[in-house]
This record gives structure tokens, C-alpha cells and sequence, in this order.
């Protein structure tokens, strides 16, 4: 099955905004990705004890380029189609004022990990997801919560360092049924592509490092279709009171 020029069920490595220019208008049912948590210059550059101080307008180049990307989305989401885009605090205001005017619904999703990094003070326990649903997406009357609950990928077991747990991602897809195309525009060591296969979904993933790129092909060779959650309790019934 080729979607343009791409062959399903494979990563390409190379840049996401490059490459998803080259995906024919309205080809993806899903786009499940978790793109970079990028910083604000200031973050980077040790100006602090200079005086410099951090204004919204550190977050323009991060504005621009999430701006491109989702024009890109808009073109090759099909109208039906679903989106889960991984976030946080800082940068999920960005994603939504790009999201807007192309999604009829979006909300965010709290994913707790049920336990929290070592550290001082607020520590983070959660990630966020963005979802965003088009203009034809069928409604699925499930009653469930916003407040996903699955263990993350312990430090030591992780391939790539962003990596999020596959039954998270299984029980997502789950909703949607089988024989979808999910696109994964930052697909890491292949998490999404896995779970796309697993669920009896079609995947193409874009990966600009090639390192991280071959992990996920040769993760995805690993991977079985059948497969049942173990340590997610997502939509059970003690997160419903």
C-alpha cells in the first residue's frame, strides 16, 4: 500500500516538515506524535546573571514552526480523521492556537504516571496530550475520562529518552478501530509505529535521527499484532466515580 511515495508500515528518516509536504492531501486518519518540548532561547544561553529577562516572545520561533507544521497536518488530515499530539505546560498554548481552525473539537488529555521524578519541589508526574478531532470525525460514545493513567518507560528500559509506553498508545488507537493510517511525524524509537501495527493499524513514521530510526525498524520487526495491555488502567472503572 503506498501513500504517495511512501510505502506504509515503514520510517523515513529524515526532517518532519520536509517530509510531510511530500503526503497527498487528506491520506492520514491519525496523527499520533510527540514533537519536540522545545525552549525558549533563553532557556539555552546563560544570560540570566546578565540581566536578560525571558518575555513570550522567546516562544516566536517555536510559534513559527509549529505554525508550518500544522498547516501541513490541516492539507493531509483526512476530515474524518483523529489527532494526539504529546505536550506540556508550555507548549500545548502554542499547539492550540495552531490547532484552532482546524479541529472542531480539541481538548487536553492528562496522561498520569502515577509516580513522579526525583527532585525538589513540584516534581512532574503528568505529560499532556493534545486531541483534536475534524470536522467529520464519527463522535465514539465511550464515557471516558480525561485522565489516562499508565506507568512510564523506567529510565534504564528506554531506547530513546522521550520514550512514551506502548500500551498507552495501544489503548488510544484502540478507540478508532483497525486499518488506519497513523502518521507519526517525530516517531522516536517507534512506540506509535508499534502500537499502529499491533492494533491492525497501517503506519508511516518520519524520524530525523538515524540512530533512533533503525531502533524503531527493527522494533517494529520485534513486534507481534495481538497484544493485551498489562500496565495501563486506562478506562477502567476506579478512574470513574
Amino acid at each position: 500500500m503506498e501513500i504517495g511515495e511512501f510505502t506504509v508500515n515503514s520510517i523515513v528518516t529524515g526532517n518532519a516538515l520536509e517530509l510531510i509536504e511530500r503526503i497527498p492531501d487528506n491520506s492520514v486518519d491519525i496523527l499520533l506524535t510527540d514533537p519536540p518540548y522545545f525552549l525558549p532561547a533563553q532557556a539555552y544561553i546563560g544570560t540570566r546573571k546578565k540581566g536578560y529577562k525571558r518575555t513570550l516572545a522567546d516562544t516566536s520561533i517555536l510559534s513559527h514552526y509549529f505554525q508550518s507544521f500544522f498547516e501541513q497536518i490541516d492539507r493531509v488530515l483526512k476530515p474524518t480523521s483523529t489527532s494526539y499530539i504529546f505536550c506540556d505546560a508550555k507548549s500545548y498554548p502554542i499547539f492550540y492556537i495552531a490547532m484552532f481552525p482546524i479541529y472542531k473539537h480539541i481538548r487536553l488529555l492528562i496522561w498520569d504516571k502515577m509516580t513522579s521524578y526525583n527532585g525538589h519541589t513540584w516534581r512532574h508526574q503528568h505529560e499532556l496530550i493534545a486531541w483534536g478531532e475534524r470536522e467529520e470525525t464519527p463522535r465514539i460514545p465511550t464515557g471516558d475520562g480525561d485522565v489516562l493513567r499508565c506507568r512510564g518507560v523506567q529510565q534504564i528500559n528506554r531506547v530513546h529518552g522521550a520514550e512514551k509506553p506502548v500500551d498507552l498508545l495501544i489503548e488510544l488507537l484502540q478507540k478508532h478501530g483497525e486499518n488506519n493510517v497513523v502518521l507519526d511525524t517525530f516517531c522516536g524509537s517507534g512506540t506509535s509505529a508499534e502500537a499502529a501495527k499491533r492494533t491492525g493499524n497501517y503506519f508511516i513514521g518520519f524520524e530525523l535521527d538515524q540512530t533512533s530510526a533503525n531502533h524503531a525498524r527493527e522494533r517494529i520487526l520485534r513486534s507481534e499484532r495481538v497484544f493485551q495491555p498489562q500496565q495501563c488502567s486506562l478506562f477502567s472503572n476506579q478512574i470513574r466515580q
